[in-house]
């Protein structure tokens, strides 16, 4: 059998292990009424006004999208208050990941990266033959500071998850300053910023404070999460204009597809429904918090909408006896902590069913 000519380095690319969905569980397990709280997904669902706008323009998908995203690009520069020239629309933010990391890595560059994070900023590094460089968290954060001290002027990328998936820990501004003060002036710094919509904390940094200071930044956000359009697969990036320029230059035409940007378009014009989606998920968090201390659980307070807690156990069995119980979780074994779950806060019907289930596998 003849051998496949890929490249060396693809083989040193571990693939993505995605929430297991719905649909599979409950043919798998041949039970009904399984709720997932898996994948950070907003359990309300997206705005009423984005399903509306979809519905209305469904029939025009006969028709390619515009490829400049014209008019989400211009709504969201006037929310930010930034330049239009100063943000990228992407086919979530993973397609930016991968946009970046063509742009900016050459064979031999280094990426620095946090062990225990999101997957996609190794993989689109190793993509492009990157020297990945992996920091440990420091009591579940980030540490920027060692992240500073190891960075080289072959330094090209360093990736900061805030808050962290899965950890749901933050990094202040003081953490974010410090570490843009001392590093090479040619790295550029990926903030990763998929759940600031959901951060409750006053330390939080502005990072488009560092866009507009012309600092080496690339920020990225999404319509994923608090937005609830997770299956349409819109994100956006926040840079110097120079940049931008970039990461447009390296895309393939027409990634971003056309019901994706009606629908975010429409979104950011329902500021009622986020707010609704920040309180269900301060409650839930609060809700939660207090089960989980009643169970006698190891738990981090979180800045984001789903929480981690470490079972000191076997997170993949306590997956399938969750699951067994209707209720999809995420088993942080992919992640490095085989001992942890990440559960996403849902609504008030779905947290606790989670809690009755959890309580249930705990006694077993």
């Amino acid at each position: 059998m003849p051998k496949e000519p890929i490249r060396p380095n693809i083989g040193n690319i571990k693939p993505y292990v995605p929430g297991k969905p719905i649909e599979e569980a409950e043919r798998e397990l041949r039970i009904s009424g399984v709720i997932k709280l898996a994948s950070n997904e907003n359990p309300l669902g997206p705005s009423p006004k984005a399903i509306e706008a979809v519905n209305k323009y469904s029939k025009d998908i006969s028709l390619y999208p515009d490829q400049t995203c014209y008019e989400l690009n211009r709504l969201l520069a006037e929310k930010l208050e930034m330049p239009p020239d100063s943000i990228a629309i992407g086919n979530g933010s993973d397609e930016l990941m991968l946009l970046i990391a063509l742009a900016y890595i050459s064979a031999g560059d280094e990426a620095i990266i946090s062990l225990n994070t999101f997957s996609t900023y190794e993989m689109v590094s190793r993509l492009m033959e990157a020297s990945i460089t992996r920091i440990n968290l420091k009591n579940y954060t980030y540490d920027l500071g060692q992240m500073s001290k190891v960075a080289s002027p072959k330094t090209k990328l360093i990736f900061v998850c805030n808050p962290n998936n899965p950890t749901g820990t933050m990094n202040t501004k003081k953490d974010m300053d410090d570490l843009l003060s001392n590093i090479p002036q040619n790295t550029i710094v990926v903030i990763d910023e998929a759940y600031c919509e959901y951060v409750e904390s006053a330390d939080y940094p502005d990072s488009l404070e560092y866009v507009k200071k012309k600092k080496n930044v690339i920020v990225l956000r999404t319509f994923s999460k608090i937005y609830g359009l997770a299956g349409l697969r819109i994100g956006y990036a926040i840079a110097r204009p120079e940049i931008i320029k970039y990461l447009n230059l390296v895309r393939l035409p027409f990634s971003v597809n056309r019901l994706g940007q009606i629908a975010a378009a429409a979104s950011l014009s329902d500021a009622a429904h986020v707010e609704k989606s920040k309180k269900n998920n301060s409650e839930g968090k609060s809700y939660l918090y207090k089960e989980l201390e009643k169970l006698g659980v190891s738990f981090l307070r979180t800045e984001a909408n789903f929480i981690f807690i470490n079972l000191n156990n076997d997170a993949d069995m306590a997956f399938m006896e969750l699951m067994r119980r209707g209720v999809i979780v995420r088993p942080l074994t992919s992640f490095g902590m085989p001992g942890a779950i990440r559960v996403t806060i849902g609504s008030p019907e779905q947290n606790k069913k989670f809690v009755d289930a959890l309580a249930e596998v705990i006694k077993k």
